[in-house]
């Protein structure tokens, strides 16, 4: 009897061992949560789009691009690498791009084109546009992209190998966080995700509990839910000083027949929280849009 004790005490230790090994992998460091709706999910109609960026403690910042090959854009960009690399935006025809990491792949792909986001802005004017650039998506590293414009809204996985798989709607909401959704791409959560899944799962249950239409206000709450704790929530605040965290939060309202609107959150590591609300009324692409932002941003 006292073996059988002795040996049940060690399983239960090995267990135990085991299970906090794997909910210690299971939180990869980068991480952002994507989420749209469109159409009478929308109070008043058109679209709402978010992206939370969540990394370890980095500094996002604005930019307004002006490439001489393609549409003008507003982007959030990581300010702390050398390329600036867009990862959420929206161009002068209204169509706004988020991206998210492949998180669940046991070794990342960067085999790919780079700087899916920022292409897409430069060249596509709508979500239907971006759709039918498979030649882009096909040649781009492992990625989750969502899009929106005035009228649509999609989810894009891109896996690796080039494959590519995507949702698109005018009446509803999506979601997507770090780990491939596809039931064709399941083999590629390769990695435990246990914070991919948890604000999943949390985003999805606070857009499907919404029963009225969705504004921009509730998105904005949305994306500041810190139901499940500093490593695990929507917004993120972090365990420990290198731990991810929400660094910015992107909001892109587009009313029928109105200028989008923009409602961007900075929360860059040891500045104060900051704040751009803009409406980009047409006249702002030519004149005026750098100003603006420059205001919020520290003046670069």
């Amino acid at each position: 009897m006292k073996n059988t004790r002795t040996a049940c005490k060690a399983a239960v230790l090995i267990l135990s061992f085991w299970l906090i090994f794997y909910l210690a992998a299971a939180t990869p460091a980068p991480a952002c949560t994507l989420f749209a709706a469109a159409g009478s999910r929308v109070e008043g109609g058109g679209t709402l789009i978010v992206k939370n960026r969540d990394r370890p403690p980095r500094r996002s910042t604005l930019e307004v691009c002006a490439p001489p090959d393609g549409y003008r854009y507003l982007a959030l960009v990581a300010a702390d690498l050398a390329h600036k690399p867009a990862v959420a935006g929206i161009n002068e025809k209204g169509l706004v791009v988020v991206g998210a990491t492949a998180g669940s792949l046991a070794k990342k792909d960067e085999s790919g084109a780079k700087g899916l986001t920022q292409t897409l802005l430069k060249q596509c004017a709508s979500v239907d546009e971006v759709l039918a650039r498979s030649d882009l998506l096909r040649a781009a590293a492992p990625v989750f992209q969502a899009l929106a414009d005035g009228r649509k809204i999609a989810a894009i996985e891109v896996a690796p190998q080039g494959r590519v798989a995507f949702k698109v709607t005018d009446q509803g909401t999506l979601c997507h966080t770090n780990h491939y959704l596809d039931p064709q791409f399941q083999e590629y959560n390769q990695k435990p995700n246990i914070s991919s899944l948890i604000r999943y799962y949390r985003i999805d249950r606070l857009l499907s509990l919404q029963i009225r239409p969705l504004t921009l206000v509730d998105f904005l709450a949305c994306s500041q839910d810190r139901h499940d704790g500093p490593d695990n929530s929507i917004w993120r605040t972090g365990s420990a000083a290198k731990k991810a965290r929400t660094l910015a939060t992107w909001i892109v309202a587009q009313p029928p027949g109105a200028a989008p609107q923009v409602h961007v959150v900075l929360a860059n590591p040891g500045e104060p929280q900051k704040i751009l609300n803009l409406k980009l009324e047409p006249s702002l692409w030519k004149k005026g849009l750098n100003d603006k932002i420059s205001t919020v941003d520290g003046g670069r």
